[in-house]
């Protein structure tokens, strides 16, 4: 363990394309996104576990057996057939992120500590917000209590801490902010998959004219909208994941071309769009502002989970719609894509 403070900075993540199919063997292309989820863990004498959340307007303390308590209440849920669901309390991911640290201590190694969150990213918006958390805040424990890897490794450790979010993530989410850059998961022929990580250059041509805005916060986390879409995409010669995974091959292949096709990224974008449509995941609103895009022949897609209801449903990439005043009512995102992975330092 250290007496000194540990910050751990990761990037959020935007899915470019395959999100919901990749988790029916289909690829998916992601890529970092230049908005940061930072974590400070510094040292306390008193034994308790304070944690400050500047961004929520919240400030706890804890003993180390309330939030071991706490994931196990939430895993034993689990355990009796209940899906990963998001606590009514604000902190409940951090509560169950640091859970899963303390379960990897034995009790003589418990030290208190004080631990600071501020977040740039979105949440609940498809730009990897709690993937960030998960691999900063794992990454800063880690460190903190000195345990190395290969016997605690930080892949793992925030996959199961993005369990506690999505229920079953693909794990391209966290593995795009620890890594950085841009990621494909692809899938292999025994049912499992591998990920591919890309040259920061790779993608940049094809991109280098997207724009990213917020439509807001869906009503429902990524594990409900997921969970209550899935059979749409089950059954052997499913239409609607063939045709997401055709769009999915083609738009990997157009990002690997050395030539500006935007022509046929609109096209992509707009096959994909209409799928998610199709899967009941984007509202009415966003599909009337997408039509307007496509309109003045732009195109655009939600990336991410979408939503099942209301209004808002997360992360908009557009291309060829410059000044649409339908676009006026949402965030513009400003953030560089395929930056840099995780950043861990001491002070």
């Amino acid at each position: 363990m250290t007496s000194m403070t540990i910050q751990a900075r990761a990037p959020g993540k935007i899915i470019l394309m395959g999100e919901h199919a990749v988790l029916h063997g289909c690829p998916a292309i992601a890529t970092a996104l230049g908005l940061y989820c930072t974590i400070k863990v510094q040292p306390r004498g008193d034994g308790q576990i304070e944690l400050q959340l500047p961004d929520l307007n919240l400030h706890r303390c804890y003993t180390f057996q309330t939030l071991l308590d706490y994931v196990g209440r939430v895993r034993q849920s689990s355990a009796q057939g209940f899906a990963y669901e998001v606590g009514t309390d604000a902190d409940h991911l951090i509560k169950c992120a640091i859970g899963e640290l303390l379960l990897r201590l034995a009790p003589e190694d418990w030290r208190g500590f004080s631990l600071r969150v501020e977040s740039s990213i979105p949440a609940n918006a498809g730009f990897g917000s709690s993937g960030a958390l998960a691999v900063s805040l794992a990454a800063a424990l880690l460190r903190f209590f000195n345990l190395k890897p290969p016997r605690h490794p930080l892949e793992p450790l925030a996959m199961s801490i993005e369990r506690y979010q999505h229920g079953q993530p693909s794990g391209i989410d966290h593995n795009t902010s620890l890594r950085g850059s841009t990621i494909e998961r692809r899938p292999m022929a025994n049912g499992s998959f591998k990920l591919i990580s890309w040259p920061k250059s790779a993608a940049w041509l094809q991109l280098r004219d997207v724009e990213l805005y917020d439509t807001g916060p869906a009503r429902e986390s990524t594990g409900q909208v997921i969970a209550a879409t899935r059979y749409r995409l089950e059954g052997p010669d499913n239409p609607l994941l063939e045709s997401m995974r055709h769009s999915a091959e083609r738009f990997r292949s157009l990002l690997q071309r050395p030539v500006l096709m935007p022509e046929t990224l609109k096209h992509l974008l707009r096959d994909y769009e209409q799928a998610l449509e199709c899967l009941g995941v984007v509202p009415k609103k966003i599909a009337k502002v997408i039509r307007a895009i496509e309109r003045v022949g732009g195109a655009a897609k939600i990336c991410g989970a979408g939503a099942l209801s209301g209004d808002q449903a997360g992360a908009l990439l557009v291309i060829g719609a410059p000044a649409l005043p339908e676009l006026a009512q949402f965030r513009r995102i400003n953030a560089p894509l395929a930056v840099d992975g995780l950043e861990v330092c001491e002070t």
